[in-house]
C-alpha cells in the first residue's frame, strides 16, 4: 500500500506540475501577443524573460538573458523610480532614450520573488495632454488683458460720487465678479506654469524661515476671522526645491483652513521630522469634510459647497495647485477630516528631498 500511495503521490505531483507549466505557457503566449513591452526581472535586476514588444523596444537578443535592466534603460528617471519606488502606483513617465518625440510609461509590479516591468507607449496621450495644457495657458493669458481693462474702468466708474444708487449696486457686482475671474485666471496660469515647466530653479529652502513668513501672512489674513493660529516647528530640517511654488502650495492649505473654520477657531501649523522624511501639517477645528468628497478634493474646480466657496473667494484650483507642486517633490497629500469637528491636511515629503542644512 505504501508503494502504491507513493506512486499515486508522484503521479499527482507530475499532473500538478504539468498544469502549472501549461498555465505558464498560456500566460507567456498572452504576454507575447501584447503590444506593450513586458519584461520579467529576477531579484538581482537581471532579465529573465521578455515578449516580442520588449525585444523590439530594447533591441534585445537571446544572449541578453541574465543581463541587468539598467544596461538597456539608461534614463535617470527610470533608475530613480526603480530604486526608490516612491510612486509605484503612478509609474514613471519619460521620453524614449532613442526617440525624444516618443514618450513611455514604466510600471513595476512585484511578481512572486521576481518583478514584472511593463512599458507602455503613451506618446499620443502625452501630446493630447500637452495640447490641453497649452490651450489652458494660452486662453488664460489672453484673458488677462481684457480683464485688466474692465477692472480699470469699473474702478473708475464705481468711484463717481454722482452715480445713481441702483447703478452703484450693479457696478459693485461687476467689480466682484471680474475680481473673481481675475483670481481664477491667475490660478490657471500658475497651474499651467507648474505643469509645463520641466525644470525650476532649485535650491535649499529654509523651512523655518518660510513657515514663519507663511504664519505672518496668515495672521494678516486672519484679521476678520479672529482665529487662534499656532506655529509649531519641531525640526530645523529644510527641503531642496523651488521656494516660490512650495510657498504657494503650503499657503493654500493654511488659507483654506482659515476660510473654512468658523470665527474664533483654532488652527495649528506644524513642521516635523518623520521616520521617512518630513511632514507639514495644518490642523483646524472647522466644519470638516464628508468622506465621499475627500478623494476628489484635488480635482480642478471641484467644490463641496459651491455657494460657500464663491462666498469665500475660492477658485476651486487651490488644492489642484497643491497636488501638482507636491508631485514635484515626490510628496503625498494626506487628508484626515471629521464632519463638524475639523480637518488635518498634511504634506509628507520623502527623505530624498530633505536637507539638514543649507549648502555652503
Amino acid at each position: 500500500m505504501t508503494m502504491e500511495n507513493e506512486q499515486q503521490g508522484m503521479q499527482q505531483d507530475q499532473v500538478a506540475q504539468q498544469d502549472v507549466m501549461g498555465q505558464l505557457k498560456k500566460i507567456r503566449s498572452s504576454l507575447r501577443a501584447l503590444q506593450d513591452a513586458v519584461i520579467l526581472l529576477n531579484d538581482d535586476d537581471s532579465l529573465e524573460w521578455w515578449n516580442q514588444a520588449a525585444e523590439d523596444l530594447l533591441l534585445l537578443q537571446s544572449n541578453d538573458k541574465g543581463k541587468c535592466i539598467f544596461d538597456f534603460i539608461t534614463v535617470p528617471e527610470f533608475r530613480q523610480y526603480y530604486q526608490s519606488m516612491t510612486k509605484p502606483n503612478d509609474g514613471v513617465h519619460m521620453a524614449s532614450w532613442r526617440d525624444p518625440k516618443r514618450y513611455l510609461k514604466c510600471e513595476l509590479t512585484p511578481f512572486g520573488d521576481e518583478k514584472l516591468l511593463i512599458i507602455y507607449d503613451v506618446t499620443r496621450l502625452h501630446h493630447l495632454e500637452q495640447m490641453r495644457r497649452d490651450f489652458v495657458a494660452n486662453v488664460s493669458h489672453e484673458l488677462r488683458t481684457p480683464l485688466t481693462v474692465m477692472m480699470g474702468y469699473l474702478e473708475n466708474f464705481s468711484g463717481q460720487p454722482d452715480m445713481p444708487p441702483h447703478w452703484q449696486r450693479g457696478f459693485e457686482l461687476m467689480t466682484q465678479q471680474t475680481a473673481r475671474m481675475n483670481r481664477i485666471v491667475n490660478d490657471l496660469l500658475l497651474l499651467s506654469r507648474i505643469e509645463i515647466e520641466e525644470t525650476h530653479e532649485l535650491h535649499y529652502i529654509d523651512m523655518t524661515k518660510l513657515l514663519t513668513h507663511i504664519y505672518d501672512d496668515a495672521q494678516a489674513y486672519n484679521t476678520e476671522y479672529n482665529h487662534s493660529i499656532h506655529l509649531q516647528i519641531d525640526t530645523y530640517d529644510g527641503l531642496y526645491g523651488s521656494e516660490m511654488y512650495l510657498n504657494s502650495a503650503l499657503s493654500n492649505l493654511v488659507i483654506n483652513a482659515i476660510k473654512y473654520t468658523p470665527k474664533g477657531g483654532n488652527i495649528t501649523i506644524s513642521w516635523a521630522r518623520t521616520s521617512d522624511g518630513c511632514q507639514f501639517s495644518v490642523e483646524d477645528d472647522g466644519i470638516g469634510i464628508e468622506p465621499q468628497h475627500i478623494a476628489r478634493l484635488t480635482e480642478r474646480f471641484y467644490r463641496i459647497d459651491k455657494g460657500r466657496s464663491r462666498a469665500t473667494g475660492g477658485t476651486g484650483l487651490g488644492l489642484a495647485i497643491v497636488k501638482h507642486v507636491l508631485y514635484q517633490y515626490d510628496a503625498n497629500l494626506q487628508i484626515e477630516s471629521t464632519e463638524g469637528k475639523g480637518s488635518t491636511f498634511s504634506a509628507v515629503f520623502p527623505i530624498s528631498h530633505v536637507r539638514t542644512a543649507a549648502p555652503l
